[in-house]
């Protein structure tokens, strides 16, 4: 029997919410296996909170000041979470929709790439973009020694694929890894996914990218971030320097923990990049 403790973070996405939860109950899961959801309100206004417990009550629900952001909801319900000790903990983006036999995939990926009496095993599901079918999210592999210079990793439909880190839309975490990395680390808003995958990595837990694409979210668009060029100066340093860019606190303790000295070299280059136009 597996248990897996499925942490969710939502602001002001009812609709949204609620259709990735339809999603995830209407999961073909191996036998045995049971959910237990722990979904962060970060202060909705929109009664997120009461729509899912009329839909699924047996949601834990964990209230936010509005202030803890995609990073902090999920650390949150992963200390909530972690109390009960599941044997695997499911990171669930509220945007994404996943196919029915998602959970059944990561799983199968977990019990080919796990090691007996290892470090533990991160298994990472690729999400495509509802029209185009293609790749939005998963894995990723390093381009070089830069910890921010990554491709993504397709996914292979007959194989599992190693990866150094990934998106956090649909990653399954089992407990040993867990008990090896812990709760991921504080930041404003994003970059935390990307740093536990390369300390989960550096610390000798498997990470691999499961087979085929297991759900759907639509990207980011390009044309609301800071590499926009077609975008004035002062909005392009806004969106560099604001909580979904590059804090630059954050980009410091990031680029500190995987690159070193080198974090000399790579802090300033966004910030100047911006400055000049580039």
């Amino acid at each position: 029997m597996s248990t897996i403790a499925v942490l969710v973070t939502s602001y002001n996405r009812k609709a949204q919410t609620i259709t990735c939860l339809d999603r995830l109950f209407s999961q073909i899961l191996p036998q045995g296996s049971t959910l237990s959801v722990y979904l962060v309100d970060d202060g909705c206004t929109d009664g997120t909170a009461e729509a899912v417990l009329e839909a699924y009550p047996a949601t834990t629900i964990l209230k936010g000041s509005g202030s803890l952001f995609w990073c902090n909801g999920m650390r949150l319900a992963w200390q909530y979470a972690a109390q009960r000790d599941p044997d695997f903990y499911l990171w669930l983006n509220d945007d994404t929709l996943l196919h029915p036999d998602c959970l059944a995939v990561l799983l199968a990926a977990w019990n080919e790439a796990a090691a007996p009496g290892g470090k533990g095993c991160v298994v990472v599901g690729s999400c495509c973009a509802p029209i185009t079918a293609e790749f939005s999210y998963g894995g990723q592999v390093l381009r070089g020694r830069h910890p921010a210079k990554l491709r993504p990793v397709e996914p292979d439909p007959v194989r599992i694929k190693q990866c150094d880190t990934f998106n956090g839309n649909s990653v399954l975490i089992d407990r040993a890894a867990f008990q090896t990395v812990g709760i991921m680390r504080s930041f404003k808003h994003a970059m935390s996914d990307t740093d536990y995958g390369l300390l989960a990595k550096r610390a000798g837990v498997q990470v691999v990218v499961a087979r085929g694409y297991v759900g759907e979210c639509r990207p980011n668009s390009q044309q609301e971030s800071w590499h926009c060029r077609a975008l004035p100066r002062r909005e392009r340093w806004r969106l560099l320097v604001g909580r979904k860019g590059l804090p630059p606190e954050d980009w410091w303790k990031f680029l500190w923990a995987h690159a070193g000295l080198r974090a000399f070299f790579y802090w300033p280059v966004p910030y100047v990049r911006v400055i000049v136009g580039l």
